[in-house]
């Protein structure tokens, strides 16, 4: 049985969560590990989809699992950031806060879009553009306060995070707009509408 490479590293995505929330959690002296950790995560989600579509090892378990790592991911670091860093840094709560509820909005949205018997199965270049923002915000973040403690950090980490932020919410806007198209019945590259797939699908049975 051939390992399917993109499904082992979302899931390996998902297995770094706790580790990364651990040692970031544990001090400053662990955090060159964290920060490891988090470069991982992030090569891992850069490296899942183009690996699925490079061996062609796309599944149907890949396209559920992928956005549900990118969440917990999103949302375990986050929490972290906010417990670690709000007393030194007040103003990052407001971004850590925007990338959160981006995310949750996100998740409804493409409930909403389920519902309706539509599934979007390739994120788009701005999402894209979003996830590797955050990542190297978050990055740039825990380096900063590993190597250059002498700048002026609580002026320099709550602008890398708000410029990551307004970056997300930029994403959000677009997408919102491209689910306003789907629910209307346009057609979106990369979605897929259940119901016409049902009737193709019951054509070629038919057929054969």
């Amino acid at each position: 049985m051939n390992m399917n490479i993109p499904n082992t590293l979302t899931a390996l995505r998902i297995v770094l969560i706790p580790f990364f929330c651990v040692l970031f959690i544990m001090g400053p002296q662990y955090y060159p590990y964290a920060g490891i950790v988090l470069v991982l995560s992030g090569l891992s989600d850069m490296m899942d989809g183009f690996l699925a579509r490079k061996l062609h090892q796309e599944t149907e378990l890949g396209k559920i699992l992928d956005p549900i790592a990118d969440k917990l991911t999103l949302g375990a670091v986050v929490i972290s950031m906010w417990y670690v860093y709000h007393r030194n840094y007040p103003w990052i709560t407001l971004a850590l806060a925007i990338m959160f509820i981006k995310e949750l909005l996100m998740a409804i949205g493409g409930l909403v879009i389920v519902q309706k018997g539509k599934k979007l199965v390739k994120a788009k270049w701005w999402g894209k553009v979003a996830t590797v923002a955050f990542y190297a915000s978050m990055i740039t973040i825990v380096a900063l306060n590993i190597f250059a403690k002498n700048l002026r950090l609580d002026l320099i980490v709550p602008i890398i995070a708000l410029f990551a932020a307004a970056v997300m919410i930029i994403a959000l806007v677009m997408y919102f707009f491209m689910g306003l198209r789907i629910l209307k019945g346009e057609h979106v590259s990369g979605t897929i509408d259940f119901e016409k797939e049902k009737l193709k699908k019951s054509r070629t049975d038919i057929a054969g």
